[in-house]
């Protein structure tokens, strides 16, 4: 007998004897998710942070579906989503003695004002353990696990504000005479991987929960020397879902 006869054998088996006992084996539930993300790409630790840093969170929808797999019991599951997720922010700090590179003839330690845009679209795969909180089934439940990310596009840019210094390689200090474009949307990194863990409550076909997702990985290379510390996503999701079938 080859594994996929045995088991058909073990599921015809459960389904006799969860008929057996008037119960109903639990199923597959599939449904639509929709989110909206609130946080920023920040070092890992929050170190070297600027003694003046501001951020705003920009309309992060995430949108998708999700598949719910029975597993041990029909309180526990293997819970998997399939996203289309936006994360992004913009960001007002005053920084001293930090990195630019702004062309290969003009980089150099900035201290001043600047802004920063960042923009970053993926395909994201969340894989998470689901389990109610209770010892009976009261629509509470936790989930934690991974998030897994391919990025679709993305971009990283911002301005050096007229007024501050940047001090070259050399030594030589001078003053940025103007507003001054940076760009380094092409050495985004294409992957991000995370922790995702959070609450969710059950009402009806609806759930509505409130998770954190950490990524592990920098949204620029290991070794990038043009944004040190590197950068990594850090954000709470405020999200719904509803059960279809």
């Amino acid at each position: 007998m080859n594994y996929k006869n045995y088991w058909v054998v073990i599921l015809f088996t459960a389904l006799l004897s969860f008929s057996a006992f008037g119960q109903e084996k639990p199923k597959k539930e599939w449904g639509a998710r929709a989110s909206f993300n609130i946080g920023a790409s920040v070092p890992m630790y929050f170190q070297n942070m600027p003694e003046r840093f501001s951020f705003s969170t920009t309309f992060n929808p995430s949108i998708g579906g999700y598949v719910n797999i029975p597993i041990k019991g029909d309180r526990n599951y293997l819970h998997l989503e399939l996203l289309y997720t936006h994360k992004g922010n913009s960001t007002e700090a005053t920084v001293k003695n930090q990195f630019f590179k702004i062309s290969d003839n003009y980089l150099g330690y900035v201290t001043g004002d600047v802004q920063t845009n960042i923009s970053l679209n993926y395909i994201e795969i969340p894989v998470q353990f689901k389990t109610n909180l209770g010892k009976k089934d009261n629509g509470w439940n936790v989930l934690a696990g991974l998030y897994l990310a391919v990025m679709v596009n993305g971009s990283f840019d911002g301005t050096l504000y007229s007024g501050g210094t940047i001090e070259d390689i050399a030594g030589n200090e001078n003053t940025i005479g103007k507003d001054t474009p940076y760009d380094y949307s092409d050495d985004l990194v294409n992957f991000d991987w995370g922790a995702q863990f959070g609450i969710q409550k059950e009402v009806n076909k609806f759930t509505f929960d409130a998770q954190i997702a950490w990524g592990f990985n920098g949204i620029f290379p290991n070794g990038y020397e043009v944004v040190d510390p590197n950068l990594f996503n850090l954000y709470g999701k405020i999200g719904m879902t509803y059960r279809i079938w």
